[in-house]
């Protein structure tokens, strides 16, 4: 699933669950409730470990790539909509990107001497770490005081696009015993994964329509790559604004309550 297509997903939930919800909450005799949200904060990832081989001096160099953690601005906007009393049906577009660094260490072979390799360290920055994520979570929501705590869980859909350390050049003089990092060529891949997400919500009402809140959600996945599994997701904390109104539908053939003079 690209990208286009996860924000196409988001905006079709999203849709459906405004369309359909009304009715539902109707005919139980609740008052139906919308939340558009919009959160602003930061995301960690997960560290992994690449492995790479490439062709020099007619044998075979190998590294290693430890990517690290580097936080990420995150974004997330969404809208839900309350089906029965306490559980809410909702959907939020997230995204987070990073340029964390890598720790490379290769082993390159000798150009005068077989089996006798050279070992070359150091580090890549800004490897690219780009996640649009589709949140699909059912809420129980809990009045606590002047607060709403809001409880949720779903499914997530990961569209995760990586930096890869692919080869290492050196520099080398004779008697080329020892070399030294010149540079690295990268590649840039992208996949996608289902895995899943839970989180808190809590806000405090400060008008009849707008709230403030801050989350917390933590989401993970394995996303495959040809060379690598890269793990998706994360614990994100932010905070935002909430947009709350009703939706309540008039029965058809009911009339309006006179007002008594």
């Amino acid at each position: 699933m690209s990208r286009v297509r996860i924000c196409r997903f988001a905006v079709a939930v999203a849709t459906i669950v405004i369309a359909n919800a009304g009715p539902a909450i109707a005919q139980s005799g609740s008052h139906p409730r919308v939340e558009i949200s919009a959160n602003v904060g930061g995301s960690t990832g997960a560290t992994f470990k690449e492995s790479e081989s490439f062709p020099s001096y007619n044998e075979t160099a190998t590294l290693t790539a430890n990517h690290a953690v580097k936080t990420a601005v995150a974004f997330d906007v969404g809208g839900a909509v309350r089906i029965v009393p306490r559980f809410w049906v909702g959907v939020q577009y997230a995204m987070a990107n990073a340029t964390p660094s890598a720790a490379v260490t290769a082993q390159i072979p000798h150009p005068l001497l077989f089996n006798a390799p050279r070992t070359v360290s150091a580090t890549v920055r800004n490897l690219a770490h780009h996640e649009h994520d589709a949140h699909v979570d059912l809420w129980y929501v809990v009045p606590v005081g002047a607060l709403e705590v809001q409880a949720m869980a779903g499914p997530t859909f990961f569209s995760l696009t990586q930096d890869f350390v692919t080869t290492m050049a050196v520099n080398e003089t004779y008697p080329f015993d020892t070399a030294t990092f010149s540079g690295a060529t990268t590649a840039r891949a992208s996949g996608t994964a289902l895995g899943f997400n839970a989180g808190v919500d809590i806000s405090r009402q400060l008008t009849s329509h707008a709230a403030v809140g801050a989350l917390v959600r933590y989401s993970r996945a394995d996303v495959k790559f040809d060379r690598q599994t890269v793990k998706a997701g994360g614990l994100e904390a932010g905070g935002g604004v909430r947009v709350r109104f009703s939706m309540q539908k008039r029965r058809r053939g009911a009339k309006p309550p006179v007002r008594a003079k």
